[in-house]
């Protein structure tokens, strides 16, 4: 008889304990889980959105360097061709002067031939 009590005692624990396991969820236990999944979503959100943040202020500083490079080159374009303007005025230039220069020295030794021009001699 102690057999018998002891296996059924070991039964009606075993029962017992599955019981406690396969025992359906509360609604307060359902509850939570929404809490739990909505605050995994509501990180997760906050993730996303922190990303596009970055993402519009990295386009935004983006486009304002291409403005700034677009006005760089046109100001640099500018430049260059005033540049290559003053470049070929001072070749005009000086070539001019070298004939203005020689054109003097002729006119002064054609009217002054025994007058030197140059200091050394």
């Amino acid at each position: 008889m102690k057999t018998f009590s002891q296996i059924t005692l070991t039964a009606l624990a075993i029962i017992t304990l599955s019981g406690c396991v396969a025992k359906s969820p509360t609604t307060a236990d359902i509850m939570r889980m929404h809490a739990a999944d909505e605050k995994k979503i509501g990180a997760d959100q906050k993730s996303i959105a922190k990303e596009w943040d970055s993402g519009s202020k990295l386009q935004h500083s983006g486009e304002e360097m291409i403005q700034d490079g677009k006005e760089l080159i046109k100001s640099g374009d500018h430049d260059m061709t005033v540049g290559k303007e003053k470049v070929q005025q001072g070749r005009q230039d000086v070539i001019e002067g070298k004939e203005g220069m020689n054109e003097s020295e002729r006119v002064f030794q054609e009217k002054y031939p025994d007058r030197n021009l140059d200091l050394n001699k």
